[in-house]
Protein backbone atom coordinates (compact mmCIF):
# COMPACT_ATOMS: atom_id res chain seq x y z
CA UNK A 1 0.00 0.00 0.00
CA UNK A 2 2.90 2.46 1.24
CA UNK A 3 4.50 1.90 -2.42
CA UNK A 4 1.76 2.53 -3.77
CA UNK A 5 1.17 5.32 -2.60
CA UNK A 6 4.55 6.26 -3.05
CA UNK A 7 4.36 5.84 -6.96
CA UNK A 8 1.53 8.00 -7.42
CA UNK A 9 3.18 10.73 -5.53
CA UNK A 10 6.08 10.16 -7.54
CA UNK A 11 3.96 10.25 -10.56
CA UNK A 12 2.40 13.63 -9.94
CA UNK A 13 5.88 15.05 -9.72
CA UNK A 14 6.77 14.26 -12.88
CA UNK A 15 7.00 16.89 -15.61
CA UNK A 16 4.11 17.67 -17.78
CA UNK A 17 3.93 20.07 -21.01
CA UNK A 18 1.96 23.21 -20.51
CA UNK A 19 -1.56 23.71 -22.33
CA UNK A 20 0.15 26.72 -23.72
CA UNK A 21 2.92 24.57 -25.14
CA UNK A 22 0.31 22.15 -26.74
CA UNK A 23 -1.40 24.82 -28.53
CA UNK A 24 1.74 26.74 -29.60
CA UNK A 25 3.10 23.45 -31.25
CA UNK A 26 -0.61 22.85 -32.97
CA UNK A 27 -0.57 26.58 -34.31
CA UNK A 28 2.67 26.20 -35.96
CA UNK A 29 2.37 22.84 -36.92
CA UNK A 30 -0.82 23.76 -38.63
CA UNK A 31 1.14 27.06 -40.48
CA UNK A 32 4.11 24.65 -41.70
CA UNK A 33 1.25 22.27 -43.12
CA UNK A 34 -0.65 25.24 -44.60
CA UNK A 35 2.54 26.21 -46.18
CA UNK A 36 3.40 22.69 -47.65
CA UNK A 37 -0.12 22.40 -49.12
CA UNK A 38 0.07 26.00 -50.76
CA UNK A 39 3.11 25.03 -52.33
CA UNK A 40 1.83 21.31 -53.27
CA UNK A 41 -1.44 22.55 -55.14
CA UNK A 42 0.42 25.73 -56.47
CA UNK A 43 1.15 23.97 -59.93
CA UNK A 44 -1.86 21.32 -59.58
CA UNK A 45 -4.20 21.33 -62.37
CA UNK A 46 -7.53 20.97 -61.44
CA UNK A 47 -9.02 18.02 -62.29
CA UNK A 48 -6.40 15.91 -60.17
CA UNK A 49 -6.44 18.48 -57.17
CA UNK A 50 -8.64 15.79 -55.08
CA UNK A 51 -6.31 13.38 -55.40
CA UNK A 52 -3.67 15.55 -54.18
CA UNK A 53 -5.41 17.21 -51.46
CA UNK A 54 -6.67 13.38 -50.20
CA UNK A 55 -3.30 12.48 -50.29
CA UNK A 56 -1.82 15.55 -48.72
CA UNK A 57 -4.49 15.08 -45.57
CA UNK A 58 -3.56 11.63 -45.76
CA UNK A 59 -0.46 12.36 -43.94
CA UNK A 60 1.88 13.23 -46.99
CA UNK A 61 2.14 16.74 -45.62
CA UNK A 62 3.20 15.41 -42.12
CA UNK A 63 5.94 14.01 -43.77
CA UNK A 64 7.39 17.09 -45.55
CA UNK A 65 7.56 18.63 -42.09
CA UNK A 66 10.87 16.75 -41.70
CA UNK A 67 12.86 19.27 -43.14
CA UNK A 68 11.60 22.37 -41.29
CA UNK A 69 13.70 23.69 -38.46
CA UNK A 70 11.38 25.47 -35.50
CA UNK A 71 13.52 27.11 -32.94
CA UNK A 72 11.30 25.80 -29.89
CA UNK A 73 9.80 22.77 -31.11
CA UNK A 74 11.05 19.18 -31.98
CA UNK A 75 10.62 17.33 -35.34
CA UNK A 76 8.70 14.84 -33.67
CA UNK A 77 6.29 16.78 -31.96
CA UNK A 78 5.61 18.89 -34.75
CA UNK A 79 4.88 15.44 -36.49
CA UNK A 80 2.69 14.14 -34.03
CA UNK A 81 0.69 17.68 -33.96
CA UNK A 82 0.07 17.39 -37.12
CA UNK A 83 -1.26 13.86 -37.73
CA UNK A 84 -3.25 14.76 -34.97
CA UNK A 85 -4.38 18.19 -36.38
CA UNK A 86 -4.94 16.47 -39.68
CA UNK A 87 -7.00 13.07 -38.72
CA UNK A 88 -9.03 15.66 -36.06
CA UNK A 89 -9.95 18.07 -38.72
CA UNK A 90 -9.80 16.05 -42.14
CA UNK A 91 -13.43 17.05 -43.29
CA UNK A 92 -13.35 20.59 -42.94
CA UNK A 93 -9.91 20.50 -44.45
CA UNK A 94 -11.15 18.48 -47.27
CA UNK A 95 -14.14 20.71 -47.86
CA UNK A 96 -12.27 23.91 -47.35
CA UNK A 97 -9.61 23.13 -50.33
CA UNK A 98 -11.73 21.07 -52.69
CA UNK A 99 -14.09 23.93 -52.88
CA UNK A 100 -12.13 26.89 -53.86
CA UNK A 101 -8.84 28.25 -53.83
CA UNK A 102 -8.12 30.08 -51.05
CA UNK A 103 -5.76 33.13 -50.90
CA UNK A 104 -4.10 32.79 -46.99
CA UNK A 105 -4.22 28.83 -46.47
CA UNK A 106 -2.77 29.89 -43.27
CA UNK A 107 -5.48 31.97 -42.38
CA UNK A 108 -8.00 29.70 -43.41
CA UNK A 109 -6.85 25.93 -42.30
CA UNK A 110 -5.55 27.17 -38.82
CA UNK A 111 -7.69 30.31 -37.63
CA UNK A 112 -11.05 29.54 -39.60
CA UNK A 113 -11.53 25.57 -39.70
CA UNK A 114 -9.38 24.04 -37.46
CA UNK A 115 -8.90 26.97 -34.61
CA UNK A 116 -6.04 25.87 -33.94
CA UNK A 117 -3.76 29.25 -33.80
CA UNK A 118 -7.32 31.14 -32.39
CA UNK A 119 -5.37 33.26 -29.25
CA UNK A 120 -1.86 31.56 -29.31
CA UNK A 121 0.81 34.02 -28.70
CA UNK A 122 3.29 33.29 -32.04
CA UNK A 123 6.24 35.46 -31.05
CA UNK A 124 7.97 36.23 -27.36
CA UNK A 125 9.06 39.69 -26.61
CA UNK A 126 12.53 39.36 -27.36
CA UNK A 127 11.42 38.57 -31.04
CA UNK A 128 9.35 41.23 -31.64
CA UNK A 129 11.39 43.62 -29.89
CA UNK A 130 12.58 46.42 -32.52
CA UNK A 131 14.65 49.56 -31.56
CA UNK A 132 12.76 52.89 -33.73
CA UNK A 133 14.52 55.89 -33.93
CA UNK A 134 12.67 59.49 -34.02
CA UNK A 135 12.90 59.30 -37.92
CA UNK A 136 11.28 55.71 -38.24
CA UNK A 137 8.64 56.74 -36.02
CA UNK A 138 8.07 59.97 -37.44
CA UNK A 139 7.73 58.68 -40.54
CA UNK A 140 5.12 55.84 -39.33
CA UNK A 141 2.98 59.12 -38.15
CA UNK A 142 3.40 60.88 -41.54
CA UNK A 143 2.74 57.67 -43.46
CA UNK A 144 -0.74 56.92 -41.53
CA UNK A 145 -1.94 60.66 -40.93
CA UNK A 146 -5.49 59.76 -41.14
CA UNK A 147 -5.59 57.31 -38.90
CA UNK A 148 -3.29 58.55 -35.75
CA UNK A 149 -5.02 61.06 -33.18
CA UNK A 150 -2.22 63.11 -31.18
CA UNK A 151 -3.90 63.95 -27.97
CA UNK A 152 -3.57 67.09 -25.91
CA UNK A 153 -3.32 67.23 -21.95
CA UNK A 154 -6.24 68.98 -20.53
CA UNK A 155 -6.01 71.03 -17.56
CA UNK A 156 -8.37 72.11 -15.02
CA UNK A 157 -6.96 75.28 -14.97
CA UNK A 158 -7.12 76.58 -18.19
CA UNK A 159 -9.49 79.47 -20.26
CA UNK A 160 -11.04 76.68 -22.68
CA UNK A 161 -11.99 74.52 -20.89
CA UNK A 162 -13.42 75.55 -17.30
CA UNK A 163 -14.20 72.46 -15.70
CA UNK A 164 -12.54 68.92 -15.44
CA UNK A 165 -12.63 66.35 -17.65
CA UNK A 166 -12.69 62.61 -16.72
Amino acid sequence: MKTFIFLIFVCSLLPVQPKEMDRYVDCESCLTAAQEIEKSLKGAPAESRQTIVKGLLHGDVCKKLHSFQHAHISKDKLIISCMKLMDSNYDQFYEALVAKEPNNLGIVLCYEQSRACVGVKRQSFEDVKQSFSADDIEALIQANKEKVRISQPVHSGSRESPRDEL
